[in-house]
């Protein structure tokens, strides 16, 4: 019955009175507030491998959380191509207030992008802390289509060795 439902849905329904099919806002098959990399783990590649592995996705969430628990995207969104240049520098500021949690999670954060280096860290922050789509980096950053979700995983390969070379029994996620 359910799926008679949904079938009913996803194709309209019939007005009683007039046997006309009435639009009806499609269901979407995931939350607005879920990440890219969810969308993406998702996905198949040709041999039916997902695309993205659970510690490729792990790696991109746990930055995420420490871009959360620092509260840097006031501080990205300011001057995005700033914070990329001062990423490649060797002085990065330190923020001086907040909690010393959300300090040590703004190094962690910090330590991690600058470990991507310049390519890799613009679109590992459009797409795991931003959460924007790819398809909408792929449109900023000027990269021809589907090109994105190679370096996405590039770069999110690179994150996750950057997480196990600089493993701290204490630093794992919280959620």
């Amino acid at each position: 019955m359910m799926a008679r439902d949904e079938s009913a849905h996803a194709v309209g329904i019939a007005d009683p009175e007039t046997g006309a099919l009435q639009d009806v806002p499609r269901r979407i098959r995931y939350g607005m507030a879920e990440s890219p990399l969810a969308a993406l783990a998702r996905r198949r590649d040709r041999e039916g491998e997902r695309f993205l592995s659970d510690d490729l996705v792990h790696a991109g969430e746990r930055l995420r959380e420490d871009f959360e628990l620092a509260q840097m995207e006031s501080e990205v969104a300011k001057s995005w191509d700033g914070f990329l240049e001062a990423l490649q520098g060797n002085e990065f500021p330190t923020p001086t207030g907040g909690t010393p949690g959300a300090r040590q999670a703004h190094a962690r954060a910090i330590a991690a992008l600058k470990d991507l280096g310049a390519g890799l860290s613009d679109v590992t922050l459009r797409c795991c802390c931003f959460l924007e789509g790819l398809e909408t980096a792929e449109k900023t950053l000027g990269w021809s289509a589907r090109s994105g979700k190679i370096v996405l995983r590039i770069a999110l390969m690179r994150l996750k060795q950057h997480y196990l070379e600089n493993a701290d029994p204490k630093g794992a996620m919280i959620g």
